[in-house]
């Protein structure tokens, strides 16, 4: 089976989650023996070594990223770009990161197109918040919509997710295929446990890891743990409101870590009792699901996903913008038996071996992508 992906990116070269989704999707699936390329900008001589060197089991197909102003704008003229070839490489079926394959949906005959999966994520376009970031969002808005009536197939990575994809794309459940994200656990175990360190009668350690922006929800999770006896949060990461936040709230028990390496990070997680997570809109997280492989209970709220990796056998799951929510969740955690909590992890992390490793996921793509192309032959 040929398979295209195509994304404005790709993992280690560009950081995201649609851009790590994109790398260990297309690996997984060629490790089961999928014929797969990559569609990515062009990347640098160096970059092409460095890929080269990690014995990538798919191929790459490069492409100049455009130098317009708009970035919806970009990502047509860049699958534009990129439509000759799909057409022409006899693909079984194009899976669509985010708003990359629209032109080659618009411009191509429906006899003429492969089988066509489009993954629209977290669906953040419609989600914005005032009225500048709502007419701002409406062209993507509109792209998000024209690419879903298009597709062959339109993608949820499950729970509420599927819901506003009904909702806000305006399809219909014939249309929808639920794919979960998933984690690479061998990546995650590559890395040293650290020691314990806790503290006899120390407080509760809570650690949220994420970008310091508005959607993350970081001040109503400050706002929670501020002056809350018996736990400590650390906050990892940076962005835009890290200045703020740090004027704000930083104090004896919240403490901003900035930025952490890898093997630094996931130290981190090891050496915390719980996950605490706030966003007010997102997909579905994958930083859930690397504190769930290092064992830790979570504290979420109820957005995109959530419900699909967090219940009351592994955390709390709370309702968005609430930090009285959020406080309370932390405090029932706090005073929960220290085999409670232990228990919680541990629910956490055979959940994510069970349900949301790569070789799961690629195996369930490829799975639907079989039922539907014998459905087309029939």
């Amino acid at each position: 089976m040929r398979i295209a992906i195509i994304n404005h990116g790709i993992y280690p070269f560009w950081v995201g989650g649609m851009e790590r989704h994109t790398h260990f999707l297309a690996e997984h699936m060629a490790d089961q023996g999928a014929d797969v390329t990559a569609i990515i900008p062009e990347i640098t001589a160096e970059q092409t070594g460095q890929w080269n060197a990690m014995g990538n089991s798919y191929k790459l197909a490069q492409f100049p990223w455009p130098a317009a102003k708009l970035w919806l704008r970009q990502n047509y003229l860049f699958t534009k770009q990129a439509a000759p070839f799909l057409r022409e490489g006899k693909f079984d079926a194009v899976y669509c990161q985010g708003f990359n394959g629209w032109s080659y949906l618009a411009d191509t005959h429906p006899t003429q197109r492969a089988l066509t999966l489009y993954n629209p994520h977290g669906l953040e376009m419609f989600k914005t918040v005032g009225l500048e970031q709502t007419l701002k969002g409406w062209p993507m808005r509109w792209a998000g919509r024209e690419q879903a009536r298009l597709a062959d197939r339109v993608i949820s990575l499950g729970g509420g997710l599927t819901d506003e994809v009904r909702r806000f794309l305006r399809v219909g459940d014939d249309k929808i295929d639920i794919l979960g994200n998933a984690v690479d656990i061998d990546f995650i175990r590559s890395f040293p446990v650290p020691e314990p360190t806790r503290e006899t009668g120390g407080p509760v350690r809570f650690v949220f890891v994420g970008r310091l922006e508005f959607n993350k929800g970081v001040s109503f999770l400050c706002e929670a743990f501020q002056g809350l006896e018996g736990a400590h949060l650390s906050i990892v990461g940076g962005g835009p409101l890290e200045g703020e936040l740090r004027g704000k709230f930083a104090g004896p028990n919240i403490e901003f870590a900035g930025r952490l390496d890898d093997a630094t990070l996931f130290a981190r997680y090891h050496q915390s009792d719980c996950f605490v997570f706030a966003s007010l809109y997102e997909g579905m997280p994958t930083v859930i699901l690397e504190a769930m492989t290092c064992g830790l209970p979570v504290i979420a709220t109820d957005i995109g996903a959530v419900t699909t990796m967090v219940d009351k056998d592994n955390g709390f799951v709370v309702q968005p913008g609430s930090s009285a929510q959020i406080r309370d969740a932390v405090r029932k955690f706090i005073a929960l038996p220290a085999e409670a909590r232990e228990g919680m992890g541990e629910f956490s992390r055979h959940r994510v071996e069970a349900r949301f490793t790569w070789p799961h996921a690629a195996r369930a793509t490829l799975d639907t992508i079989e039922r539907h192309l014998m459905a087309r032959k029939a």
